[in-house]
């Protein structure tokens, strides 16, 4: 299990599922999510928006890579996802974040 939870944090920008997790480790998603968030005081999800909304505010304020560039530094698989998940996550839109530089 530990091993699994070492795995989640760190390759957190793989993209990959808590399902894709569980079964590369040979465990019930269900196990792992309640371990992750006994021991990290959060759920997998959480932690993954959290790493990467840290990620892209470094990304941000020191690259002028293209938005669909970031996404993919943040192991997103479309661009789509990317910038729906940033319009989720900050509740304003890549565009004027970009343009604003206004992180929370």
């Amino acid at each position: 299990m530990q091993k699994a939870i070492d795995y989640i944090k760190t390759n957190w920008r793989g993209g990959k599922s808590l399902k894709e997790i569980a079964k590369i480790h040979k465990i019930d998603p269900g196990n792992l999510e309640r371990e992750f968030r006994n021991t990290e005081g959060m759920t997998v999800k959480h932690y993954t928006d959290g790493k990467r909304k840290e990620y892209l505010v470094q990304l941000i304020s020191k690259d002028d890579a293209f938005g669909y560039e970031m996404g993919a530094k943040l192991g997103f698989e479309t661009d789509r996802a990317f910038y729906r998940w940033v319009k989720r996550a900050f509740g304003i839109s890549f565009r004027e974040l970009w343009r604003n530089k206004i992180i929370n």
